[in-house]
């Protein structure tokens, strides 16, 4: 079977996610300034040499085509359709002048028409096909590195704000890509093709258009440092919005249950409005730019022709010089406008490729060493030696505390104690989310930062507490455990999970849609499907995080007599609050402030009458 068309996608189906715009991490940001941040896109453009070739050379032609067009313009005005004794020498080699034919004209009309409209359409081609390359390529590369990045990252953003970066600001660079900076590109070339064209036309006319151009410039950088301001705080605003909806909507019950429906809408409409309200100031500055400089140029194009036709009275300049000079002005004023429109995109995209190469730059706090070893399957000896960590969050507050401990190869261990003990995170650091901050972890007596992540990490199956489950089946969310795994596999470890029974009576059995988070099966009924999972993956190491919490009484026997069988030969360690769970195991750890306090097995810890006597208490009344 295709095991690859099986495996379930975490983002399946969340929508809502990509439709969540940029919410930067505050603290970090930066505005874009400047095109430089569109360098960062380099890397992924020079991928494609062939691509990128073949399209400045269809770029350049188109620009010369149209710059050629002007000639053909000149040629009509100054030799005209017949007899004509004023016109200039070269007419003479026109053979539509000499016997008003005007076939001549139109063949090279139509085979003119025909090239170019064939090279712009390739060229475009080109840049789309090329832009969408490059887009692709980023999205995967901003992925791959956010799949490789720690969980302290995460502790500093939201997933939203990931999400956002992934989506609206690829997004962004790709419309920019395959049509601002085509354009962009295309207009400079024309710009400076026809502005040294005019120089030779006519270089006294070409001087007083370009007089005009700081007239234009400075007035259109002040503004769109204003636009791009105005554009920034719109898109915080909308980030805010998209934040706030993500959260409602991802717990729509809690809001619900709350009747807290009116306040969440107030909070969004409020976040759209000051949206709404900062992109109208942004197209009203926008609006009067383009006035002004729209304005300006034909004001001046226009006192231009003027003095171009008292030159032509003069005999300085042919009418066919001055009409090819007036189309080439209408090129660069055209083109000038043309980078006008695409300056604030260009900004925009600057920006965001900014915020994606933030991304692409980060660096996981855990990396493998150059020295690192490899373990083909652990024996399952674990061993904490005065191991002390702080969550970069709260670099203060101390999560463990100079915690030392030795697990045998199969031994079962307990970890017990109030909320906020350390138990979890001592699982994290076994897991290597977090290196601790003073001692050191080993398994197998290799230190554990001596092995890669991956290889550490395959030595370990886990059971978490959310229970966190994937859209998609059954199959799919239980082989996540081990991809290769067969459908026979997956059956059996949901048989000795206790899930079979329930499974089977979904709609499509195994092949049922869970849908998102499969929130369509109760805690129970998740816990079993994530322990089926932690099952397939034959581990040596296996560790449960109230792995039972949230099943009935019978399950939970089922399921710890599943547990039994599963943990011989395996090294086990179980955080439970339900001592009943725990009454088996092989050694039981008692922590409280990040520390453990005592260590033994059920009878010994009840005898000493210390805090594992007075949790026991409080749950059997003993």
């Amino acid at each position: 079977m295709n095991t690859r068309t099986q495996q379930p996608s975490p983002v399946r189906d969340a929508g809502m996610s990509y439709t969540a715009n940029i919410e930067r991490d505050k603290s970090k940001r930066t505005k874009a300034r400047s095109f430089r941040p569109l360098v960062k896109l380099w890397p992924f453009v020079v991928r494609y040499p062939a691509k990128l070739t073949v399209f400045l050379i269809f770029l350049v032609l188109s620009s010369t085509m149209t710059l050629a067009l002007t000639f053909f313009i000149r040629g009509m005005v100054d030799c005209g359709f017949g007899e004509n004794p004023d016109a200039p020498e070269y007419c003479a080699s026109v053979s539509a002048m000499q016997t008003g034919d005007l076939s001549g004209y139109l063949v090279f009309a139509i085979v003119f028409a025909l090239a170019f409209s064939s090279i712009s359409s390739i060229r475009a081609y080109l840049i789309n096909t090329l832009g969408q390359r490059v887009v692709a390529d980023i999205r995967m590369a901003v992925y791959t590195r956010l799949m490789k990045l720690s969980p302290a990252y995460y502790e500093r953003v939201r997933t939203g704000e990931v999400l956002s970066r992934l989506t609206t600001d690829t997004t962004l660079v790709e419309t920019v890509v395959t049509g601002s900076i085509s354009f962009a590109l295309r207009s400079i070339v024309t710009c400076i093709g026809a502005s040294i064209m005019m120089f030779f036309v006519s270089w006294k006319l070409a001087l007083m258009v370009f007089l005009v151009g700081p007239l234009i410039i400075i007035p259109a950088m002040t503004a769109g440092r204003r636009i791009r301001r105005l554009s920034r705080d719109g898109q915080d605003k909308l980030a805010n919005a998209s934040a706030r909806a993500g959260e409602s909507l991802l717990n729509i019950q809690t809001v619900q249950a709350f009747t807290r429906e009116e306040f969440e809408i107030d909070g969004f409409n409020t976040d759209v409005e000051a949206t709404y309200n900062k992109n109208q100031k942004r197209l009203l500055v926008r609006g009067f730019l383009m006035t002004f400089i729209s304005a300006t140029m034909m004001i001046s194009v226009v006192s231009v022709i003027g003095f171009g036709n008292a030159s032509i009275g003069t005999g300085q300049i042919s009418p066919g010089a001055m009409t090819q000079f007036a189309f080439l002005a209408f090129l660069v004023v055209s083109a000038v406008g043309m980078l006008t429109e695409t300056w604030t995109n260009l900004l925009r995209a600057a920006g965001a490729s900014d915020r994606l190469s933030e991304i692409l730059s980060e660096d996981p706090s855990i990396t493998t060493a150059k020295d690192a070893r490899a373990i083909e399957r652990a024996s399952g000896k674990i061993d904490l030696k005065n191991v002390t960590f702080s969550y970069p969050t709260r670099p203060k507050e101390k999560a463990l505390n100079n915690v030392s401990l030795l697990v045998q190869p199969g031994e079962t261990i307990a970890l017990v104690g109030p909320s906020g003990a350390g138990k979890t995170t001592l699982f994290q650091l076994l897991l290597r989310f977090y290196d601790p901050k003073s001692g050191q972890i080993s398994l197998d007596d290799i230190p554990i930062d001596k092995l890669s992540p991956d290889n550490l990490r395959r030595q370990i199956a886990i059971v978490q507490q959310e229970t966190p489950l994937f859209s998609g089946s059954a199959f799919d969310n239980i082989r996540y455990g081990r991809i290769a795994a067969s459908n026979a596999e997956i059956i059996a470890t949901a048989k000795a999970a206790h899930a079979h029974g329930f499974i089977q009576k979904l709609p499509d059995g195994y092949e049922s849609d869970l849908g998102e988070r499969a929130l369509t099966l109760s805690g129970g009924q998740k816990q079993r499907i994530a322990i089926a999972r932690a099952i397939l993956r034959d581990a040596p190491i296996l560790l449960l995080d109230e792995a039972t919490s949230a099943l009935d009484a019978q399950s939970e026997r089922e399921v710890q007599k599943a547990f039994a069988t599963l943990a011989k030969g395996r090294t086990t360690l179980v955080i439970a609050h339900r001592l009943a769970t725990v009454k088996k195991a092989d050694r039981i750890i008692v922590m409280d402030e990040g520390k453990i306090v005592d260590q033994g097995r059920h009878d010994e810890l009840i005898k000493r009458k210390g805090l594992y006597a007075q949790l026991a208490e409080l749950q059997f009344n003993t």
